[in-house]
């Protein structure tokens, strides 16, 4: 297994912010991380690179390749990010640096993961900017950050996270910014790459219809903890903890979200109340107070349950007719 999550938690303070008992990844998977802002996604990914915040304490295992992330020293971590997993971030302006060269960034992540000659690492440097459909020609390779259109801009941080032909690449929602159009070609370069250089990709997002083009499978986030995961048309098509219902009834237009999309002109469902501030979590299952479905057992932390690879943490999961739609009901768990 390329990486296997056991008992991991990650406390700022005395606040508890991600609480992840189980969670495995195989090499070649496309996972889809989703969840509203603030329950965790992005602080899950980023510890998975050792790139948490500095008053952030991590405890449990996070094992990648075999080899212990969690205590690992800052030379592991830099060899770990050097090699083996590429990011790429929401905002390619911040990210990239505004006063080099694109040439001279893609070259310096090409020569961090091999130091080879100066014509080998100018070689690479063209081959990553074909492979992220940019021409390599000498004006493009002169040209600074703010130079280029934001699909550009994204394309260069895509290049230069998969210099070292990393097996795991991290996009924390990289088309947010971006318009329809561009987002879709950054979807399927994302995808075309994936297959090309045989990694797995973790997609971190909120928006499910997105998240569903570019994954095979989807995990859902809340308060911090995973309340369901499983084959990505499975989870979408058949959700058995409320809160995934809800962020796919929530989904604007519902694209991409199948036979159930919301027709033009119906109200739009929307999510009762607020994610809790930072130690303001209920107890037991971290929905509770926002769904509707709540029993009296919620107040104490749900077991995990499921068939197969679909699982989920939920009292009082959503129940499916035989046609396999949802009816909005709740069991009685």
């Amino acid at each position: 297994m390329m990486l296997e999550i056991r008992d991991l938690t990650v406390r700022i303070g005395t606040h508890e912010i991600v609480s992840i008992s189980h969670f495995d990844l195989p090499r070649g998977r496309s996972l889809g991380l989703v969840g509203e802002s603030g329950s965790g996604k992005t602080l899950t990914a980023m510890s998975l690179a050792g790139l948490q915040p500095h008053d952030a304490e991590l405890t449990g295992s996070i094992r990648f390749d075999g080899d212990e992330v969690v205590g690992m020293g800052q030379r592991g971590l830099a060899d770990l990010r050097r090699h083996k997993v590429g990011l790429v971030f929401q905002d390619p302006l911040r990210a990239l640096n505004p006063t080099m060269r694109i040439g001279r960034q893609v070259g310096e992540a090409v020569r961090l993961a091999d130091r080879g000659p100066r014509e080998a690492v100018n070689g690479r440097v063209r081959e990553l900017l074909r492979q992220v459909q940019l021409p390599d020609t000498r004006e493009m390779l002169r040209r600074y950050p703010h130079q280029l259109s934001g699909g550009q801009r994204q394309r260069v941080l895509i290049a230069i996270a998969i210099a070292a032909r990393p097996v795991l690449l991290i996009a924390d929602e990289p088309t947010t910014a971006l318009d329809t159009t561009v987002q879709r070609e950054i979807l399927e370069l994302l995808t075309r790459l994936r297959a090309e250089e045989d990694m797995a990709l973790m997609f971190v997002s909120h928006d499910l219809g997105v998240v569903r083009a570019v994954s095979d499978h989807l995990a859902v986030m809340y308060g911090g903890r995973l309340v369901e995961a499983g084959p990505t048309e499975e989870v979408i098509e058949y959700p058995r903890h409320h809160y995934t219902a809800a962020l796919i009834a929530a989904n604007p237009g519902r694209v991409g979200l199948g036979e159930g999309s919301r027709r033009r002109g119906t109200p739009l469902h929307t999510i009762p109340g607020t994610v809790p501030a930072l130690g303001a979590f209920p107890t037991g299952c971290r929905f509770r107070g926002r769904c509707a479905a709540e029993i009296d057992r919620c107040a104490s932390v749900p077991p995990v349950a499921g068939d197969g690879e679909h699982r989920y943490a939920c009292w009082n999961p959503v129940q499916h007719d035989e046609e396999g739609v949802g009816d909005g009901s709740a069991g009685h768990g």
